[in-house]
């Protein structure tokens, strides 16, 4: 007995002197393998005791540091850094050490955006190619890689998950394919070492890679934070990656970042000309070195919606330009209007690049970095003459110039005959004696014909300033508790314009009736809505389904869960979700079934159950690969009565929507059980692939 006590207190012992051995802690972003901003002034940081002394040693210095924790148990250190070079150790010594091994100083680089940022090198084709030769490639070259895994935070977070890794075939297969190609011209016109920080979510809008105070400051965007409240957080809620995929590395010295985002905010394309800038100074502002370089990319054409809105978002990117040390990378050439993740990273990779290396290295031989921009027009008679930035030795054209529209006075655009003269274009049309307006590849899916003579292409452009009105009307329905009645509520208006409405189906007008109350609900219906100003329409029309099915709130029995980032309204609410998988009212499951028991209250004949699902693959949401249906009159007694398999093509891009119809034959049963099975993870050719599949589902009907 006492030998066991004796046991016991040395161990305890022993714990306790391992735990006061163990106080300094590193945020994961430090580690070994980094690269360091090369010429400047980094910082080292962490955690310990209160108190507690610590002693710093980098390789490239002959002097140690100190410094101590401070009462909150955090420390932070300034270091000069030297030019290129390494590797080099770093020792952090108090009660414990810590040494991280391998470290370069170099040029840093964080690498930001939704999925195109995000789409990895093995789903390429030049894949197999690039893994071949990526030895030799990497001869005398230097690049490191940094992946921030994916998180979301309603607060600032001082850390996240991340690690550093040499480049290999492992490491790089995974990695953002627009990143890489950026960091190995870099590399190979520098030489020096390049370090490429991966921070990226597909299908996330910017205002959730945007500070706080950057939104509530400022009335437009504010907008953003009345859509969401803190208990429903999902990676498309402002702030949330920001939070946590942003903030934890704010304290790590960059000297640029690049960016590829928009797709996720067509939408709402008249604030992000706010919004991207809000974006861009709440990053600088947080790492507090300075209007470091920004470089994005423009997003590229495809078929993107119905309303025709992304030339307006590109608009918006084209705009930025006039934020200090920013560069926009054109890729009205090498998209996919099929395709939402064009293939073609490498000209991406490397337009980034030339941004950087002119603008920021000052290298003499990259003296042309962007393709022409619109500055000015002037009117001729009956013809307009543009003129460009970036056009200095002159305009080209790729196969026949095309894309121009001309308008008179009553700004109805048609098509329009264009001809280069030198730098600038010539444009006109037999029908329009007086022009007042041109505009070039203003639609969703225009390819660009017309370059510089380094055959980088123009961006899209209007030269005239009609507001753009995009405001998007709100449909909810509200049940009455107290005689049950549904009612339909329309908001998105405000005192200057009003919202015009049908219950058919059909498109509002100017002459649909003028939504002034709810409107009762006794059958089911689809519902439009539009916000006119005047007899000014905005682009966009809300609609929303009202199907007073048998099922209709009864309860659902979860036997697995919905992820907490996607809780819908329910299944049996009569409402089914839009092809935006952020409307709020998509349950999702992240690598889980759709596993769940509705009880009809009373045993029933069912004729019919029509199960409504989403594919949207760009973010990463898949049908389910087949949905069995089981029924009961004893709920412990069930009985499977049919599958059907998904027969939709998985590669399909762009939102829609996958029903699942069950003919029931009016079998008789009180409790409905449905599983419907997630393919688990998304498959190998998918820029996911490996990670886990989202099933996302609303409504399940009966009749």
């Amino acid at each position: 007995m006492k030998k066991s006590i004796y046991l016991l207190v040395l161990i305890i012992v022993m714990l306790g002197s391992v735990s006061l051995k163990a106080n300094i802690k590193l945020p994961a972003i430090l580690s070994d393998n980094m690269v360091m901003q090369r010429n400047t002034t980094v910082k080292l940081w962490g955690w310990a005791d209160k108190g507690e002394k610590i002693n710093i040693k980098v390789g490239w210095l002959p002097n140690a540091i100190h410094t101590v924790a401070s009462d909150e148990g955090k420390w932070l250190v300034s270091i000069k850094t030297t030019d290129a070079g390494g590797p080099y150790t770093i020792d952090i010594e108090g009660k414990n050490k810590i040494s991280l091994h391998n470290v370069l100083l170099g040029e840093v680089w964080i690498c930001s955006g939704q999925s195109n940022m995000e789409l990895q090198l093995h789903l390429l084709d030049e894949w197999e190619h690039l893994k071949m030769g990526l030895n030799d490639m990497l001869k005398g070259y230097q690049i490191r890689l940094c992946q921030i895994e994916r998180n979301i935070s309603n607060q600032p977070k001082d850390d996240c998950k991340a690690q550093w890794a040499e480049t290999d075939s492992s490491t790089l297969k995974n990695f953002s394919a627009v990143a890489w190609y950026f960091g190995w011209e870099m590399a190979r016109k520098l030489h020096v070492p390049v370090a490429l920080i991966s921070s990226s979510w597909g299908g996330t809008p910017a205002e959730a890679w945007t500070e706080n105070s950057f939104l509530t400051k400022d009335k437009d965007l504010s907008f953003y934070l009345s859509k969401s409240t803190e208990g429903d957080l999902n990676p498309s809620s402002p702030s949330v990656l920001y939070n946590a995929m942003i903030h934890p590395a704010i304290n790590y010295t960059i000297k640029g970042a690049i960016w590829y985002q928009g797709e996720a905010n067509i939408n709402d394309a008249d604030l992000y000309t706010t919004l991207f800038p809000a974006m861009i100074k709440s990053w600088r502002a947080a790492w507090n070195i300075g209007d470091f370089p920004f470089y994005y990319v423009q997003i590229a054409p495809y078929i993107y919606s119905r309303n025709n809105t992304s030339p307006y978002l590109r608009e918006a990117q084209l705009k930025t330009l006039s934020v200090e040390n920013t560069g926009m990378a054109v890729t009205m050439d090498i998209g996919n209007v099929n395709d939402i993740h064009p293939k073609n990273k490498i000209d991406v990779g490397k337009r980034l690049s030339l941004w950087a290396l002119s603008k920021t290295y000052h290298q003499k031989d990259v003296k042309v970095y962007s393709g022409p921009v619109y500055k000015k027009m002037k009117v001729e008679g009956s013809r307009v003459r543009l003129y460009f930035d970036y056009a200095e030795t002159g305009l080209q054209a790729k196969n026949d110039l095309n894309g121009f529209t001309i308008a008179g006075e009553d700004m109805n655009f048609v098509a329009a005959n264009a001809v280069i003269e030198g730098s600038e274009v010539l444009v006109s049309a037999k029908t329009i004696a007086n022009p007042v307006a041109v505009r070039y590849a203003f639609t969703d899916t225009s390819s660009a014909t017309l370059f510089n003579k380094e055959w980088l292409p123009a961006s899209s452009f209007r030269t005239d300033h009609q507001v753009l009105f995009c405001r998007m009307a709100s449909i909810k329905f509200v049940k009455d508790t107290i005689n049950e009645n549904l009612f339909a509520y329309i908001s998105g208006n405000d005192a200057n314009t009003q919202i015009h409405y049908t219950l058919d189906g059909s498109a509002p007008t100017f002459n649909s009736p003028i939504y002034k109350d709810k409107i009762l609900l006794q059958e089911s219906v689809t519902i439009k809505a539009k916000v006119f100003e005047g007899k000014t329409p905005s682009l966009y029309s809300a609609t929303s389904e009202f199907h007073r099915h048998n099922a209709w709130k009864k309860k659902v029995e979860y036997i697995n869960k919905f992820s907490p980032l996607y809780k819908g309204t329910g299944l049996t609410d009569g409402i089914r979700g839009s092809t935006n998988f952020r409307d709020g009212l998509w349950q999702g499951f992240l690598g889980e079934d759709v596993f769940v028991i509705i009880d009809m209250e009373s045993s029933q004949p069912i004729g019919k159950i029509n199960l409504s699902f989403l594919q949207d693959i760009g973010s990463w949401i898949f049908p389910p690969l087949y949905v069995d249906i089981y029924v009961a009159n004893n709920k412990n007694e069930f009985s499977f009565y049919n599958s059907i398999n998904n027969d939709t093509d998985l590669t399909k891009e762009g939102g829609f929507l996958k029903e699942f119809i069950f003919d029931m034959k009016h079998i008789k049963a009180r409790y409905i059980k449905v599983v419907a099975k997630n393919m688990g993870l998304c498959p190998s050719w998918h820029i996911g692939a490996k990670n886990k599949a989202w099933v996302f589902i609303d409504e399940i009907e009966v009749d």
